[in-house]
This record gives structure tokens, C-alpha cells and sequence, in this order.
């Protein structure tokens, strides 16, 4: 049975648990009280030691601020760019609650009656919440910090007339921004961030400190009981985690902050460490939900480390694996990650604060993560390409994985060649959803028109594919050579997927794809492009490139494809709640199987 469909007795005791705690807090926010909803007054900043020092009370941060383009006269005046669509602060408080997307306006009422999920009237969740995560509030004080005085004092008005206003416009348990722990958590930390940083400029107000008491204490208070019920996803909580030893460090004084502490340290040493693998990786399959972690984690071990805390070694040791992980993958050039699974545009405090190496040089080789499932292969000509071979993702639902089994991404320099399309939405609209995490969008073979596994709604799988490194081979004259199996469509069409990929130096790709079985089958190979192809006789060359680059495939009836609808393909998301059309060359065969496809692509 499905496991959305049929929940295990844990899973329906838990559901049924949260179900009571939300009946419960309905009653609280219905008549206004109860001990999550502390209201906190000027007079109680005195006892408050975070409120009161002069000093800095959070340890410095790595960042890496963005030139000054007019970005910091925009936060000044509350202008941002959230995914594309323009946010504007305003007086009236409706900016926290519409959305950038459509310009609806979100319901205010209490949070678990509002339906947030692909079909509901007002936009993509996820892109209302953007702007009251409140990130934005820590790179404009981070910026302000550079600035002339004048500069640093309009920063410090521009932070508590918005940090207020949010206050004001969203009662405690009122409106889209309770709906999840992690948004609670996030906020926590950008609040706690940006009023840290304005700590040596003129003291911001006593009612604005006596907002942020507020939040601090409801928001911690709302995790702790949210979590203690069911656990989320491991990115949320980590979220929640290093939010609760925040609030339980930096706030000792309030009355729940030992069992805040104490919780948030079980769930960082207990149950965030299982999901990232002994090789670095995640078992949540998303690259930039493994940045999203390791920034986390460095976080919560600076401060503890600032406040001379006890820190587990093993909490230690998963922070160095997924840093050294994530360095394999970046592009030499600039450093960034592909987008490999979801979560590239989530930021555990800003975009321009991570938790990197410094820029190591990577010689020309393999270098394969048996147990993340992902062989890198260097060639000579700063080509560098990645070989999925993983598992969906993580189970029992398999959330935020693509059915992406034995895709190839390709590098050359700093210009993707093979690339991954991104995410686009995860709770908007639900073809789209669909076809973005689906086979068809993904740089491997789709049989029959059907996804490696099935998808059983906008956040869960079923049927999930099963993946085998079979062959793995590096020469002293630098050919490698790499092959896998996927079984994704093995029980429902009888068909196995093999892929061979091979590296000869000093610049020649070799593809092999396998396809074994029974009975007729329609075959569909799909290279993703993140260049222009130019067809010439038997191939494509591809334009942009340092060096020309030929593309050849046999096998199949080639064609190009590029923004179709009907079906999808040919489009790609290089930012959240974003597509646009991209040139992908699709080989196709229908027949029985066997069936091999061959693809070339060397430098001319």
C-alpha cells in the first residue's frame, strides 16, 4: 500500500497527537492566551543580557557580501526581489501577506486552516514566504555595517519599522507564517542575526526589543511543541534545531529556555546526523539542501564553539564530510553547486553567507561516492562531469528526489553543457511540479512515457527505483570508465536500464545506454542543453564554448525540442517560481528490446 495512503499506527498516532495540539492552540489564539503567546514590555529588558550588552553576542559570521550595486539603497527603502517577482515593504502591512506571484492576498486566520498546497487561490507558498523569513533584515545590517554613519542610521529605522510591522501584522498563530516550524525557525535566526549586528549603532528602541522577546519566546515555544510531536524532513529538523539552541543560548533568562536547549541539542546530536551519509552526502538527494545543512551545522558548532559549549565529535566530523562533499562538486570557476535534487534556493541565514573551502584545485581523475551514489569524472580540458547513479531520495515518501536515475550533468570551465533543469515549484501548479522532478526532464532514458517511479502527489513517491554501481575503471593513461543499473521500470514494464559513461583524454565523452527486457517499447533519450545546438550533418555542434564541441547520437530519430507543451519538455528553472525554454536533443525508438543508444560528444 502507499504510504500516504495507508499510514503506519506510529504515523496515525502521531498525526492524531498533532491534530490535538492544533485543536488546542486553536483556542489559545481564538481567545488570546495561553503560555506560548508571552507578551513582553519594555520594563522586562533589563533582565535580558542579549538585550542589554553592548558587545556583540553571536560570533562572526563567513561572509561574502555582493558589490555595492544600489542593492543597499533598495533594502534601505524596502524594495526586494523575491524569485524574480519585485516586494515592496509597506505601512499597511499587506506586504507580509501577498503574494509576489499572483498579488493575492493570503487569508489571515488561524494557520491550520489555510490550505497552502498546489491548487489553492492565492500562489506558490513557498514564494509568499520568502520576504518574512526576514534574511533580508541581516544583509542590510551586514551592509550597513561598511556605510557611512548617516547610512548605518537609516538601517537601524528601516530594520525596526519592518521588524514591528511584521509583529503587528501577524499575531501569534495568525496567518501563512506559522504554517511551518522551519519558516518559524529561520525567522528566529534572522531576527536574532540582525539585531546582533546593529548592536554598536545608536540603541534601537525599547518596544522594538520587546517585540523581539516576543517572537524569540512564541516562536521557540511553537517549534519545540511542533517537533516533539513529529519529526520533518532532516533539513527542517536541523532548522528547528539550531533554532531552539539559539533561543535556549542567547536567551537563557526565559522561563522555557533549559527545555528549548535541551531539545535542540537531542535533535542535532539524535536525529539530523542520520541523513547525511559516512561519504558526505545526503540521503535527501538535493545538493542544495546539503549546503542548506552543512550551513546550518556551522552555524549552531560557531556558536556553540563562541560560547564554549560542548559540541559531540560526531556532530563535528558530519560537518567536515559534507563540506569536503559539497568541494567536489562545486565548479572550479565560481563555485557553485548544480542543482542536482531541490532545495538550491534555500538559505539556512542569506545567500551570501556559507560555509565553503577555500577554492581547492582539482587534478584530473574519478573520484566516486559509493554510498550517495555519485561518481565525478575530471577530464584535461576543464570538463567535468557528474554521473548519478543514487537512490531517489529518502524514505519512506522520498519528498523532495527526482526520478533522475543515471542522469549526466557536464561542465566545461564555468559553462554548464549537460544540465540539470532545477525545481521551479513544489507547491504551485502541479504539472509542472510534475513534470520538473519527473524522467522526461532529466538528462537519461524515459520508457514508455513513464517516470522511473510514480508519483503520488507534489511530495512523495512510490514504486521508488532501485540502483546498482556495477563497473568502475581508471587507467594510468587517464581513460575512466563508469557503469550502472537502475531497476525503476523492471516490475512494471520488465525493463532494465543500464548506462555506461567513458572518458578518454584528451577531451572525448562516450554514453552508452542498455536497454534490456521484454516486449515492444517507445524509447526516449533526452540530453538537456545549456547551450545552443547548430545542427550540421550527423550531429549538433554546440556554440559557447571555449573549444567546439560535437554531439552525435545513434540509436534513435534525433530532434530538438525547446519549450513544447504538448508534452512538456525543453525548459528549465535557474531560480524558484521561474522557467524558460531551453534546447534539448531528443533521440527516439520505438520497437522491441534490447536497444542500445550511443552518444558522442569530442572536442573538434
Amino acid at each position: 500500500m502507499k504510504a500516504l495512503v495507508a499510514p503506519s499506527r506510529v504515523e496515525w498516532w502521531r498525526q492524531a497527537r498533532e491534530r490535538g495540539l492544533f485543536s488546542l492552540l486553536h483556542l489559545q489564539q481564538r481567545f488570546r492566551r495561553g503560555s506560548l503567546d508571552r507578551q513582553f514590555t519594555a520594563q522586562d529588558l533589563s533582565r535580558y543580557s542579549f538585550c542589554t550588552s553592548r558587545t556583540p553576542q553571536l560570533p562572526a559570521l563567513a561572509w561574502q557580501l555582493p558589490p555595492d550595486n544600489g542593492q543597499l539603497e533598495a533594502l534601505l527603502k524596502g524594495s526586494l526581489t523575491v524569485f524574480g517577482y519585485p516586494w515592496q515593504w509597506s505601512q499597511d502591512e499587506s506586504c507580509w501577506h501577498r503574494s509576489p506571484d499572483t498579488g493575492a492576498v493570503w487569508p489571515r486566520r488561524f494557520f491550520a486552516d489555510i490550505s497552502i498546497h498546489a491548487g489553492n487561490p492565492c500562489g506558490d507558498i513557498r514564494i509568499a514566504w520568502e520576504p518574512s523569513r526576514l534574511q533580508h533584515l541581516v544583509l542590510l545590517a551586514s551592509l550597513a555595517q561598511q556605510a557611512e554613519p548617516a547610512i548605518r542610521t537609516r538601517a537601524v529605522s528601516a530594520v525596526e519599522a519592518q521588524l514591528l510591522s511584521w509583529v503587528e501584522s501577524n499575531p501569534f498563530l495568525t496567518g501563512i507564517h506559522y504554517v511551518s516550524p522551519t519558516e518559524c525557525a529561520l525567522r528566529l535566526l534572522a531576527v536574532c542575526h540582525a539585531m546582533d549586528l546593529m548592536r554598536p549603532w545608536p540603541e534601537a528602541s525599547g518596544h522594538l526589543w520587546a517585540a523581539v522577546l516576543s517572537m524569540i519566546s512564541s516562536h521557540a515555544e511553537l517549534i519545540r511543541k511542533r517537533l516533539s510531536l513529529r519529526l520533518a524532513t532532516p533539513h527542517d529538523t536541523l532548522a528547528a534545531a539550531t533554532a531552539l539552541i539559539y533561543a535556549g543560548s542567547l536567551f537563557p533568562e526565559m522561563d522555557t529556555a533549559e527545555r528549548w536547549l535541551a531539545f535542540g541539542h537531542y535533535l542535532l546530536e539524535e536525529e539530523t546526523p542520520r541523513h547525511i551519509s559516512h561519504d558526505g552526502g545526503s540521503q535527501e538527494q538535493g545538493v542544495g539542501y546539503l549546503q542548506f545543512c552543512t550551513d546550518l551545522y556551522g552555524m549552531v558548532l560557531t556558536l556553540l564553539d563562541h560560547r564554549q559549549s560542548l559540541v559531540p565529535e560526531k556532530i563535528r566530523q558530519v560537518f567536515a564530510r559534507s563540506r569536503d562533499f559539497l568541494d567536489a562538486f562545486r565548479n572550479s570557476t565560481d563555485g557553485s553547486l548544480p542543482s542536482i535534487g531541490e532545495g538550491e534556493h534555500e538559505h539556512a541565514l542569506s545567500p551570501y553567507m556559507h560555509f565553503v573551502h577555500p577554492n581547492k584545485t582539482h587534478s584530473p581523475g574519478l573520484t566516486t561516492f559509493h554510498l550517495s551514489g555519485y561518481s565525478i569524472i575530471r577530464g584535461r580540458m576543464r570538463d567535468k562531469a557528474i554521473f548519478d547513479h543514487g537512490a531517489l531520495g529518502m524514505a519512506p515518501h522520498y519528498m523532495h528526489g527526482h526520478a533522475d536515475a543515471l542522469s549526466l550533468f557536464l561542465q566545461v570551465g564555468s559553462k554548464d553543457v549537460l544540465i540539470d533543469p532545477g525545481t521551479y515549484t513544489c507547491t504551485g501548479n502541479e504539472e509542472w511540479r510534475m513534470y520538473f522532478r519527473g524522467t522526461r526532464a532529466h538528462n537519461t532514458v524515459t520508457i514508455d512515457g513513464l517516470d522511473q517511479a510514480v508519483q503520488d502527489g507534489p511530495m512523495a513517491w512510490s514504486l521508488p527505483f532501485d540502483t546498482h554501481l556495477v563497473y568502475k575503471d581508471e587507467t594510468p593513461e587517464g581513460k575512466i570508465t563508469v557503469i550502472a543499473r537502475h531497476y525503476g521500470y523492471k516490475d512494471r514494464l520488465g525493463v532494465t536500464h543500464l548506462r555506461g559513461v567513458s572518458y578518454e583524454p584528451p577531451g572525448s565523452w562516450m554514453i552508452w545506454d542498455w536497454l534490456t527486457g521484454t516486449g515492444t517499447h517507445h524509447l526516449e533519450l533526452n540530453w538537456q542543453l545549456g547551450c545552443r545546438p547548430v545542427p550540421i550533418e550527423g550531429g549538433y555542434l554546440l556554440e559557447g564554448l571555449e573549444h567546439p564541441l560535437l554531439l552525435t547520437i545513434e540509436g534513435g530519430t534525433t530532434s530538438l525540442c525547446e519549450g513544447s507543451v504538448q508534452p512538456f519538455g525543453g525548459w528549465a528553472s535557474t531560480q524558484y517560481g521561474s522557467k524558460h525554454p531551453i534546447p534539448t536533443v531528443r533521440a527516439e525508438h520505438t520497437g522491441s528490446i534490447p536497444h542500445e543508444f550511443m552518444t558522442r560528444l569530442r572536442f573538434l
